[in-house]
């Protein structure tokens, strides 16, 4: 009976686990539960928003072209006014290009969102609108003078902003930003775990998407997508089997987020809402952590097998060892409890993985 019980079985996944979340933790990787990190161990799909997440989410802006008889500062003006609130990186560009400008912000009012393609708000009694040329309706309604500019912009790689006033055009901004100094590195290092596909949906265009995933070694790219859009792409990816990781900072990813098998958020940089409905955060939002924390997992899930087979073996030879009169109760209980402690101390080891 004393030999029989299956301690070392049942301590075989929770100690493992738990000291998978302890290293994780201090490596800057907050974890919300053991199932996830099941589930990373499997995958074999990772995907990337791009701004604030392959980028560093520092965007600047580079020009502004505005139309006759409308200043730099008035637009920056405008659309800082609009921004104001907004958690968007290139809303931070905006308000950042407006404080060195100094000119002054305007009180919003009925502030919108429109997700995937920019802020609405009432500003000084009119309509002022920031964002994609699609919350106009697209590029070719942009006024022929502001145009070649927009497509000039884009063929940098920079991400164009378009300002309305009463859904006229008056400006376009080239918004650029840096990618991550690990992004490379880490692209190289979910190749070499054998990660089947690597790819970034963006809600930007095609050319600033193809260009990051160009620098950093990415073959598959979705762009010009609103959340529903990143969301259909990962359920088609899982519809064909394939556990899929995202990694996003935004509002605009939350629904993806919520979907994929697991959800990382970029814990400094992203937004509330991606914090809540990520499955992980990236305390530190170093995404080379991201190739560690899946070795991490696989290498638990290897673990909790080994003590599982090493436990029913280590209880089957007791229990035999027991009815041939070979253990007495007291070595029966000496043998069952150093049964327990070898297991402990090999789901122990997770937490003196190296990174």
């Amino acid at each position: 009976m004393i030999v029989g019980c299956p301690c070392a079985l049942i301590l075989a996944a929770p100690t493992a686990i738990v000291a998978t979340i302890g290293r994780a933790a201090r490596a800057g990787i907050l974890v919300k539960g053991g199932g996830f990190l099941e589930e990373i161990s499997r995958a074999n799909v990772v995907l990337f928003d791009k701004t604030g997440t392959l980028t560093e989410g520092k965007p600047r802006i580079d020009a502004i072209v505005t139309v006759d008889g409308v200043t730099r500062d008035d637009i920056l003006a405008k659309a800082a006014s609009v921004e104001q609130h907004s958690t968007h990186p290139l809303a931070r560009a905006v308000l950042k290009a407006a404080h060195y400008a100094r000119v002054t912000i305007q009180h919003a009012e009925e502030v919108f969102t429109e997700i995937g393609l920019g802020v609405r708000a009432q500003v000084g009694g009119r309509l002022v609108e920031v964002g994609s040329a699609y919350l106009g309706g697209g590029s070719m309604q942009v006024p022929i003078t502001l145009r070649s500019h927009f497509e000039a912009f884009k063929d940098t790689g920079a991400t164009p902003l378009v300002i309305y006033e009463e859904r006229k055009p008056l400006a376009v901004m080239s918004v650029a930003d840096h990618v991550r100094e690990m992004a490379l590195l880490t692209v190289s290092n979910l190749k070499s775990l054998g990660i089947e596909r690597i790819g970034i949906l963006s809600g930007d265009h095609e050319k600033s998407v193809k260009r990051v995933a160009d620098t950093v070694g990415i073959k598959d790219t979705w762009s010009c997508l609103k959340p529903q859009d990143k969301l259909n792409v990962i359920t088609d990816l899982q519809d064909k089997d394939h556990t899929v990781i995202f990694v996003g900072d935004g509002i605009n990813d939350a629904p993806a987020l919520t979907v994929a098998n697991v959800g990382i958020a970029m814990g400094a940089a992203g937004t509330h809402v991606a914090l809540e409905t990520a499955d992980i955060a990236l305390m530190k939002d170093d995404i080379s952590k991201i190739p560690f924390l899946i070795s991490l997992s696989r290498r638990m899930v290897k673990t909790i097998k080994w003590n599982i087979a090493f436990g029913m073996t280590f209880n089957v030879i007791a229990v035999v060892a027991s009815a041939a009169g070979m253990l007495t109760p007291i070595m029966g209980a000496v043998v069952h409890n150093v049964g327990s402690v070898l297991v402990v101390l090999s789901s122990a080891s997770l937490a003196f993985t190296s990174e």
